[in-house]
This record gives structure tokens, C-alpha cells and sequence, in this order.
């Protein structure tokens, strides 16, 4: 059985700021622009001259908050007609089905439809 490598142990590296801005883990962080929170619009100005203001300025400013951007980061292909989907959702045999679906059909009955559903 094969042991898994420690993640840690991978990252540990001379504390240069050349190294840091290299290894993997680091450069994926930055790399993902939605995942990352806007702290630089939230620190007030005196605490912008730290070493955590370089990488602020470096990574990409957001206009929408984490939740926001979370919201919108999957779009789903969801507009897709089949008419077999239509007739199991509306037709005439899922309105019988349900006891409101019945209310329905007696609604278009009573109104002369000639198309009481699908």
C-alpha cells in the first residue's frame, strides 16, 4: 500500500519570497480569481504598507462579493424543451393524478376548453 504524501512537507521550502511566489500551492491560490476575497477595499490605509498589501495589489480586484461571485460561477444549461417532459409535467394524465391537477381539468370543462391540457 502506498503512503500518501504529506502536503505540508511538499510546501516547506526556504522562507525566500522567490520560493513562496513559486511553489504550487501558492501560484494556485492566486490563480483562482473567484475564490479570492477582497480584503484589499475592506484594511484601512495604514495597513496597506505591510507585506500582505504587495500580494493584494498583485492579485485581481473584484467588484462582487465572495457569495455573489459563488452564486454566478456555475451556469447550468437548463433551457432544453422536450415535448415527453411537457406531457409528464401538464399533460392529461398527471393533472387526473393530483387532486388541484382535477380542479383544473374541471376549471377548463367549465370554461368550454377544448384543450383541457397536454
Amino acid at each position: 500500500m502506498r503512503t500518501p504524501i504529506n502536503r505540508l512537507s511538499q510546501i516547506r521550502q526556504p522562507s525566500t519570497p522567490s520560493t513562496m511566489l513559486s511553489s504550487r500551492a501558492f501560484s494556485s491560490l492566486l490563480s483562482t480569481p473567484r475564490l479570492q476575497p477582497t480584503l484589499g477595499a475592506r484594511l484601512p490605509s495604514t495597513t496597506l504598507s505591510s507585506p500582505l498589501s504587495s500580494l493584494l495589489s498583485r492579485a485581481p480586484q473584484q467588484s462582487r462579493s465572495f457569495s455573489a461571485s459563488a452564486s454566478l460561477g456555475v451556469r447550468r444549461v437548463t433551457f432544453r424543451p422536450s415535448r415527453r417532459v411537457q406531457k409528464r409535467r401538464h399533460g392529461y394524465l398527471a393533472r387526473k393524478k393530483d387532486r388541484n391537477g382535477r380542479k383544473i381539468l374541471v376549471r377548463r370543462t367549465l370554461k368550454g376548453r377544448k384543450e383541457l391540457s397536454w
